[in-house]
């Protein structure tokens, strides 16, 4: 789903101010949220980065070899319940709306199709108040993860910090899913220049035989990969892998503690999207 597509002179450099200037304490105040001791630690770009540069090197090899990279507890439960509640308060202020997107055939038809009990926003600078763990942290992957993986990549990959698009999605209890598609279906040739897609759950509470709502992806050799929807960050390549969502607490009312929230900032290239000679080319189009 992209209804724009940012430049770092727009949506970054303000998302930057706000989370490296604006003062925490009115959101702690409103909010009421104290860790032990009493004391509450915002997310920091820097921390964050640090983590990042952490796992670079792992996240690189994984893409080239793989075509993805799936990496546990990169966030203390702490940040994540924190990160969930300001996604919920986001939807409390009438933020989400319908969420979509679009598949092409191997006749290179495109087609939109809404994703049935599934709602996302696209979060920015002015959302700071309401949001700042999330703000900081998607400054954080725009600025920083593009370096670290270029820096650290078996082949060269291009990724740009110039531009990016991000998602912050809701998908309902009850069954809602997302059917099988790729994020980046037609490539430059269309205008869109994503190349990598970073997904951060925001779950950590959930229980996956209970809540479901697994990750699939689907990779060239025929093989799939799940992953748990509770405390992941996934990487995978925007314009090869297809996946989709398997059901979201089936039998469960939608409500704040059964929906399942992911976060997606997705990265562009510098270079060119769909290589032909790519060894997960044979992935992209659906297979009716």
């Amino acid at each position: 789903q992209i209804s724009r597509y940012c430049t770092v002179d727009s949506r970054v450099t303000r998302t930057v101010k706000f989370t490296r200037r604006r003062e925490f304490s009115t959101y702690v105040t409103r909010r009421g949220i104290t860790t032990e001791g009493g004391n509450t630690k915002l997310l920091d770009v820097d921390d964050i980065t640090g983590k990042l540069e952490e796992i670079a090197s792992d996240v690189s090899v994984g893409l080239h070899e793989n075509g993805y990279h799936v990496e546990s507890g990169f966030f203390d439960k702490e940040f994540l319940v924190r990160m969930r509640d300001q996604a919920v308060m986001l939807r409390s202020e009438g933020r989400y709306e319908q969420s979509w997107s679009e598949i092409v055939d191997k006749n290179g038809v495109k087609r939109r199709f809404d994703k049935d009990g599934v709602f996302a926003c696209e979060p920015d600078g002015g959302d700071y108040d309401t949001a700042p763990d999330i703000l900081t942290y998607m400054t954080s992957v725009i600025t920083a993860l593009p370096l670290l993986l270029n820096e650290t990549s078996p082949v060269p990959y291009e990724i740009s910090n110039k531009a990016f698009n991000a998602k912050l999605a809701v998908t309902s209890a009850g069954g809602s899913t997302y059917p099988k598609h790729i994020d980046n279906p037609t490539g430059v040739l269309d205008g869109d220049t994503r190349r990598l897609t970073v997904i951060i759950y925001l779950n950590p509470e959930h229980v996956g035989d209970e809540h479901g709502g697994e990750l699939v992806l689907y990779l060239p050799c025929g093989s799939t990969v799940t992953v748990n929807p509770t405390d992941s960050m996934v990487f995978f390549w925007s314009d090869e892998i297809p996946h989709e969502v398997l059901p979201t607490s089936p039998g469960r009312t939608s409500n704040d503690e059964n929906d399942r929230y992911a976060l997606t900032v997705w990265l562009p290239t510098e270079g060119i999207t769909h290589d032909p000679n790519s060894r997960f080319a044979s992935g992209r189009y659906e297979k009716d």
